[in-house]
C-alpha cells in the first residue's frame, strides 16, 4: 500500500514539473523574435514505481506509478539541417562577394550607354572621319583634340574608379580576417562558460544558441568543419560540448597541420592574418605561420575579386591605353600637321610608361595641328585622317600577346562582353545560392523555430495539467482531514 503522503509528494511533483513547463513555454514566447533562438521543450518521464524489486518488498496487486519528473530542457535542433545551412551560407558568402564586386565593375564600365567608353571611342573615331572629310584644319582640328581628351579622360576615369574598388576590396579583406578572429574569440569564451556549466550537469541551451549563431556567421566567410568536444565532469548525456572549429578547403578537406579557430580542448583561439600585397597584387592568408588557400566563403570571394578578376581587366585597359597611344602616335607623326608643328605625341603617358590612368592628350597640341593630310601631301589629301582612323576600327593588334590580333574596337568589346558575362554567372549563382541558403534556413525555422500557435496549445495543456494536479492536492487534503480528524469520532 502506498503512503498517502507519498501521494502528496507525488502531486507536488506533477505541479513543480507542469510550471517548468510553463516557464520554459514563457520563455519561448519572450524570445520568439530573438535572431538564432532555438525553441526549448522540457522532457519528462514517470518518476520510480512503488514498490521496488525486492525480497522484502511488500505484495500487492503489482508496481503503482509514483508520478512525473522532469528529465530535462533541451533546445529542439538538427545537426543535419545545421551543417546544411552553413554549408549554403558559405557558398553564399563566396558568389555574394563575387556577385558585389562585378556589380561595381559594371557600373563603373558603364555600358552599353552614350557615356560609356565605346560610345566616346566611336565619337573620336566619327571626328577623324569629319576631319577627312573637310580636309581638316582648325575646327575640325579641334573637335578631334576634343574627343580624344574625351577618350582620355573616360580612361582615366574607368581605372581610377576601377582601382579605388579594389582598394576597397582590400579593406574588406582586411575587415573580414578581423571579423574571423572576433568571431572565434567569442567562440572560445563561449566554449569555456558552456564547458564549465556542463561540467555542473547543466544543459547551457541559451549558450548553445549564442555559439551557433557565431558559428553560422563564420560559415559564410570561410568554409569550417565544427566536432563537439566532450565536457567531462557530471556532463548530462544530452551535453552539446565545446566546439572545435576547424578552417577546411572548398571540398571539406582538412589542411595539414589542421587550421583550427578554435580548440575545444584547449579552449584556445588562433589567429587568422592576411598580408596584401597591393603592387602585385596578391593576398597570403595564413595561421601560426601556415599559409591557406581555396577556402571558400566571403573572404574567398574578396580575395578572387582582388587578386584577379579587377587586376585582369585594368591590365586589359592599360594594354588599350598603351597600343591606342603607340599606334595613334606612329600615325600622327606622318601627317601633315605634325610636321608642321614639330609635335610628335598626340597622346602622352608618364615617364616614359601610358596606362589608363595616366593616358592624356598632349596639351602643347592645338587644333590647327591636326590635319588630314600626310607630311609633303597637297592639303587636299585624306591619307593622314584615315590612318588615324584606322588606329581605332581597322588596324589589328595582338593585346594580349598571345598571337591572337584584333581591332582596338572589338578588343575592347570583347572585354566588355566578358565583363558582362562573368557579371551575370556570379549573379545567377549567388542568386542560387541563396535561394538554397534561404530554403535551409526556413528548414531549420521548422524545427527549431518558435511557433506561437503551438505555444499557445501548449500553454493550455499546461495550465489544465497544472489545474488538475491542484485538484488532486485538494482531495488528498480531504483524505488527510478524515484520516486524522474523524477517524477517532
Amino acid at each position: 500500500m502506498i503512503p498517502i503522503f507519498s501521494s502528496l509528494n507525488m502531486m507536488q511533483r506533477a505541479l513543480q514539473v507542469t510550471q517548468e513547463a510553463i516557464q520554459t513555454t514563457g520563455h519561448n514566447v519572450s524570445n520568439a523574435g530573438t535572431d538564432g533562438y532555438s525553441r526549448q521543450r522540457v522532457n519528462l518521464k514517470s518518476w520510480l514505481p512503488y514498490p521496488a524489486a525486492g525480497i522484502n518488498a511488500p505484495h500487492g496487486a503489482g508496481q503503482a506509478g509514483t508520478g512525473v519528473i522532469d528529465d530535462s530542457i533541451v533546445r529542439i535542433r538538427d545537426q543535419f539541417v545545421d551543417l546544411q545551412v552553413r554549408e549554403n551560407a558559405n557558398q553564399n558568402g563566396y558568389w555574394s562577394a563575387l556577385s558585389d564586386a562585378y556589380s561595381q565593375m559594371e557600373d563603373i564600365v558603364n555600358e552599353p550607354s552614350e557615356t560609356g567608353i565605346s560610345s566616346v571611342l566611336d565619337g573620336f573615331w566619327q571626328s577623324i572621319q569629319d576631319l577627312a572629310s573637310h580636309s581638316g584644319t582648325g575646327g575640325t582640328g579641334t573637335v578631334v583634340l576634343q574627343r580624344g581628351k574625351e577618350v582620355a579622360d573616360t580612361f582615366n576615369y574607368i581605372a581610377q574608379s576601377l582601382g579605388k574598388v579594389q582598394n576597397n576590396l582590400q579593406q574588406q579583406i582586411t575587415e573580414n580576417t578581423h571579423l574571423i578572429n572576433n568571431y572565434a574569440d567569442q567562440i572560445n569564451a563561449l566554449n569555456k562558460e558552456i564547458g564549465l556549466q556542463e561540467a555542473n550537469g547543466f544543459l547551457a541551451n541559451d549558450l548553445y544558441d549564442e555559439r551557433d549563431l557565431l558559428t553560422d556567421k563564420l560559415a559564410g566567410l570561410v568554409h569550417i568543419k565544427v566536432t563537439p568536444v566532450p565536457s567531462g565532469g557530471h556532463a548530462s548525456a544530452t551535453a552539446e560540448g565545446k566546439y572545435t572549429i576547424e578552417m577546411v578547403d572548398q571540398n571539406g578537406g582538412s589542411f595539414d597541420p589542421p587550421a583550427r579557430l578554435v580548440d575545444g580542448e584547449q579552449l584556445t583561439a588562433a589567429n587568422l592574418a592576411s598580408a596584401i600585397d597591393s603592387a602585385e597584387p596578391s593576398v597570403t592568408v595564413a595561421m601560426d605561420g601556415q599559409e591557406l588557400s581555396g577556402f571558400s566563403g566571403k573572404l574567398q570571394g574578396l580575395i578572387e575579386a582582388y587578386t584577379n578578376d579587377y587586376p585582369a581587366v585594368l591590365q586589359s585597359l592599360d594594354r588599350m591605353a598603351a597600343q591606342l597611344a603607340t599606334s595613334f602616335n606612329d600615325a600622327f607623326q606622318q601627317t601633315g600637321g605634325s610636321q608642321e608643328s614639330g609635335i610628335d605625341w598626340f597622346f602622352q603617358g608618364q615617364d616614359g610608361t601610358v596606362t589608363a590612368e595616366n593616358l592624356h592628350v598632349n596639351e602643347a597640341l592645338k587644333g590647327s595641328d591636326i590635319t588630314s593630310n600626310l607630311a609633303g601631301a597637297p592639303s587636299g589629301d585624306h591619307a593622314g585622317a584615315l590612318a588615324l582612323a584606322d588606329v581605332i576600327a581597322a588596324d589589328r593588334f595582338d593585346f594580349d600577346g598571345n598571337g591572337s590580333e584584333t581591332t582596338l574596337k572589338n578588343y575592347l568589346q570583347g572585354l566588355i562582353g566578358q565583363i558582362g558575362v562573368n557579371a551575370q554567372s556570379a549573379q545567377q549563382f549567388n542568386g542560387n545560392s541563396a535561394t538554397m541558403r534561404q530554403a535551409a534556413e526556413n528548414r531549420r525555422s521548422s524545427i527549431s523555430g518558435v511557433n506561437m500557435d503551438e505555444e499557445m496549445t501548449n500553454l493550455i495543456q499546461f495550465q489544465h495539467t497544472y489545474g488538475a494536479a491542484a485538484r488532486v492536492v485538494t482531495t488528498i487534503d480531504t483524505l488527510l482531514d478524515t484520516l486524522i480528524n474523524r477517524m477517532g469520532g
